[in-house]
């Protein structure tokens, strides 16, 4: 897959993200390993998109920016200088500024996890790192970084016009550079982590763990607003107001995540997947993940089988 193919097909990926129809499980990578898109320039301000998922550990680097991501349950603000990690089938969503004069500028990788393996086959320490960095929770999931942006224009120039057989090999070899520079960041991370302050966390994520911790039951506003000690109507209005999605839109987007996940490593069956993410009945699991995944959850689980999705949980 050529550079260029690959930026065509990022602009093709982040213009469907912006209509509220999108996928919220998208497999931007289709049949290739990797998805490489250096330093993408926007000054158009985007809007709102619907919480999503896809396959791949995505890595974005912003050079400059404002706004905010949503990463499950938490509110980060963007901010220059930063790499921020995305892991396989992590519910995510991106909310930019942007203008003529303020643009937001970043560069990201896409990488398939089960192809970069082999490539560290000879260095088990840093395969175990990398193994925790796409498969484990993480309890952060945002570094400053200064100087990679001339990381990722290096792999740029790798890139230009060559022996396609070379193309793989020279994105793993630029994934791994990025993951060493963000070990490092890591490890730097971990060391300060003590001294900084413990930041209080907003009712909008609260409510967020809330969801994550009872997406299997029926959803009531009136409990979560009742936990929370605050309103039902102030918590729906500041909810939508810090997300840009309503509770039920963010509780669907969880479940099936959760159901997409079970398609793929286990034997349940599909009306027995929809029972264990919270769906009433069979008839509205599988209308309400056709409706948003673009295909039955038969039709998912055998498309995983026969190859198409690679990713395993």
């Amino acid at each position: 897959m050529s550079s260029i193919h690959a930026k065509i097909s990022l602009y093709c990926y982040f213009r469907a993200v912006a209509v509220d129809a999108m996928k919220l499980i998208d497999n931007v990578l289709k049949s290739n390993p990797y998805l490489f898109s250096p330093r993408t320039v926007t000054t158009d301000q985007a809007g709102y998109t619907i919480f999503h998922a896809h396959q791949g550990l995505e890595l974005l680097y912003v050079e400059q920016g404002e706004g905010h991501f949503i990463l499950e349950n938490r509110i980060m603000p963007i901010q220059p200088q930063t790499l921020y990690l995305f892991q396989p089938f992590q519910l995510h969503r991106v909310h930019a500024l942007a203008s003529p004069q303020k643009p937001y500028i970043r560069s990201i990788l896409v990488v398939e996890p089960l192809f970069l393996e082999p490539y560290l086959s000879a260095f088990p320490e840093f395969k175990t790192f990398f193994g925790r960095l796409w498969k484990e929770e993480l309890t952060e999931q945002a570094y400053e970084i200064p100087d990679l942006a001339n990381q990722f224009d290096l792999i740029d120039r790798e890139l230009q016009p060559q022996n396609p057989s070379q193309t793989l090999e020279r994105i793993a070899l630029g994934t791994i550079s990025l993951l060493r520079k963000l070990r490092q960041a890591m490890e730097a991370s971990a060391q300060t982590a003590e001294s900084r302050p413990t930041r209080k966390t907003a009712l909008t994520e609260q409510a967020m763990t809330w969801l994550d911790a009872t997406y299997q039951e029926e959803f009531s506003l009136t409990r979560i607003a009742e936990e929370l000690h605050i309103s039902p109507y102030y918590l729906s209005h500041l909810f939508k107001q810090d997300t840009g999605n309503s509770m039920t839109e963010y509780l669907i987007a969880k479940r099936l995540r959760e159901a997409c996940l079970l398609l793929q490593s286990s034997e349940m069956s599909i009306a027995i997947v929809g029972e264990r993410v919270g769906f009433a009945t069979p008839s509205h699991f599988i209308h309400t993940f056709k409706k948003h995944i673009g295909m039955t959850p038969f039709k998912y689980r055998k498309e995983g089988r026969a190859g198409k999705w690679t990713v395993q949980p």
